[in-house]
């Protein structure tokens, strides 16, 4: 046997004088030299795999700061010594088979291979539970990327666009309105109308606060809050007043506590119990959330204008499928 050409494959995918050994191989071994090109061939399939799911991922990398040419070029890189580290040895099996039906095609295996058995064999290697070269690092490079994405907080910028707003909050309202069992335009709705969709949100300097529900800072809130002049109606007369409201992190946050609002004061239990969106609006209205007397109306108008309506289809058609974990 000889042991310098037993060796052969490329062991780094930039090592491209190997793949020139594989066709030295082939003049004095052919068939160790199929079996070589047949992982170069795996490989090559494991590699298309891999980057049409960084692909279908990559809206996931849009504004992040993690996210750079330099590393998507260095992820490139890994991705391909991965693809290459997975063919090695018995692989995925691609390459068994494919050397196989080769050798049958051309006569040098006595037994033939009945038609569709590479796909026959592809369903029983979906079992396959032994040691992959590479995949732990590759799972845990994946895990340690999506906490840091989980963990940066969203960008939001609301320009005052009903469009624009009801696009970014709709699946933050979504988890919400689940929690309160109802629907969510009557969250979007409501914040719509608390916010100017987004335009009118308090702020502390040039920081926004994301109360999007404009929640006022009680004595039961322990956060960050920030005092400014608000008109409030008092008798039927319209008064202007300076009242502190709670400020959040992130938009989210402020979903997450508005749940928590409703949820625990027992002055809108009567919300809590409606069997519809209008029902829930004037259960808030007469439990006191808002000293507007129009206030349940107003929300109401814009729940069943056509403009929201619309706006509504377009962000629940825009939203990403979510991808399990498991």
């Amino acid at each position: 046997m000889n042991t310098s050409n037993a060796n052969v494959g490329a062991d780094s995918y930039t090592d491209l004088a190997n793949l020139n050994s594989i066709t030295q191989l082939g003049k004095t071994d052919k068939g160790q030299a199929l079996g070589k090109i047949a992982e170069q061939f795996e490989s090559m399939m494991v590699r298309m795999m891999m980057k049409s799911m960084r692909s279908a991922n990559s809206v996931f990398a849009e504004g992040n700061f993690l996210s750079s040419k330099e590393g998507d070029m260095y992820q490139d890189m890994f991705d391909d010594q991965i693809a290459l580290s997975l063919s090695q040895g018995r692989g995925m099996g691609i390459a068994e088979v494919m050397v196989r039906q080769l050798n049958q095609r051309f006569g040098s295996e006595e037994k033939a291979i009945a038609a569709g058995s590479l796909q026959e064999y592809l369903n029983k290697r979906n079992n396959y539970s032994g040691f992959i070269p590479g995949l732990e690092s590759a799972k845990a490079a994946a895990s340690d990327t999506n906490e840091q994405l989980a963990a940066k907080p969203v960008a939001m910028e609301f320009d005052g666009s009903r469009e624009s707003f009801i696009s970014q909050v709709y699946g933050m309202a979504k988890q919400a309105a689940e929690k309160l069992g109802i629907a969510p335009e009557a969250l979007i709705a409501q914040a719509g109308l608390e916010t100017g969709w987004g335009k009118k949100i308090t702020s502390i300097g040039e920081k926004s606060s994301f109360n999007l529900f404009n929640i006022k800072a009680d004595k039961r809130w322990q956060g960050d809050s920030v005092t400014v002049q608000t008109l409030e109606v008092r008798q039927g007369i319209p008064t202007k007043e300076y009242a502190a409201f709670r400020s959040y992190e992130s938009p989210k946050q402020s979903f997450d506590d508005y749940v928590e609002f409703i949820s625990n004061s027992p002055r809108y239990e009567k919300a809590r119990q409606a069997n519809d969106s209008e029902s829930y609006i004037r259960a808030l209205e007469e439990a006191g959330y808002a000293t507007d007397p129009q206030y349940s109306e107003k929300i109401i108008r814009i729940l069943n204008s056509p403009e929201m309506k619309n706006a509504v289809q377009h962000a629940v058609t825009s939203q990403p499928i979510a991808m399990a974990s498991h």
